[in-house]
């Protein structure tokens, strides 16, 4: 039996565009970091695997604090924060990315964010379809192809520093635009933003 959400979409459906969301804002980095460490095609086989199991829990996560919380900015607050905590226990625990080994926690905390938050807000509706969801994705594009270009063309530990600046940079501006969706398109309660859409 299929399950179908308020708005008419079966939960597949949605899970699938919540998870296809998630792996282009989510991948996006990990090509730029493999630019700058050398394309090796056997080091993209633990990303392929992990990348969807991540997004995938953000989903359940998303799909739980929707059943727990009746307001939706709290619930958008609560998934935003816990993404970005959640990442960063990631990356000091199973990474060994801590702030003693890198400077750059608010880029990996707004990473977190971007694709384990980023497509509860992307896939809502009537944002999915509006001009702001145009716009983020526009400028998603235009960066992500300055930051490739950039990484390709310098050479040296420099490409490493524009890696690694443009990253969090791109990322930081990706994360709070995500919560500025969050906030422009809050309802009440869950309930009533999914009439609204």
């Amino acid at each position: 039996m299929t399950v179908v959400s308020t708005t008419g979409e079966s939960t597949v459906h949605f899970y699938l565009r919540f998870l296809a969301v998630g792996l282009i804002l989510g991948l996006f980095t990990e090509i730029e970091l493999k630019l700058v460490a050398g394309i090796k095609p056997s080091s993209f086989v633990p990303v392929l695997f992990l990348y969807p199991i991540i997004v995938s829990m953000a989903f359940l996560t998303s799909r739980f604090i929707d059943r727990a919380v009746s307001s939706r900015w709290k619930g958008d607050l609560l998934h935003y924060v816990g993404a970005g905590l959640a990442g960063l226990a990631i990356e000091w625990m199973l990474l060994r990315n801590g702030p003693d080994s890198n400077a750059f926690q608010a880029g990996m905390f707004a990473m977190w964010t971007t694709f384990c938050f980023g497509p509860r807000i992307l896939v809502r509706a009537p944002i999915v379809t509006g001009p702001s969801a145009r716009r983020f994705w526009m400028a998603f594009a235009m960066a992500s192809v300055l930051i490739t270009v950039a990484v390709v063309v310098v050479h040296g530990k420099t490409k490493v520093v524009v890696a690694v600046l443009g990253l969090s940079a791109a990322y930081i501006v990706w994360s709070l635009w995500l919560l500025r969706l969050a906030w422009t398109s809050r309802g009440s309660t869950i309930a009533e933003g999914a009439s609204q859409a």
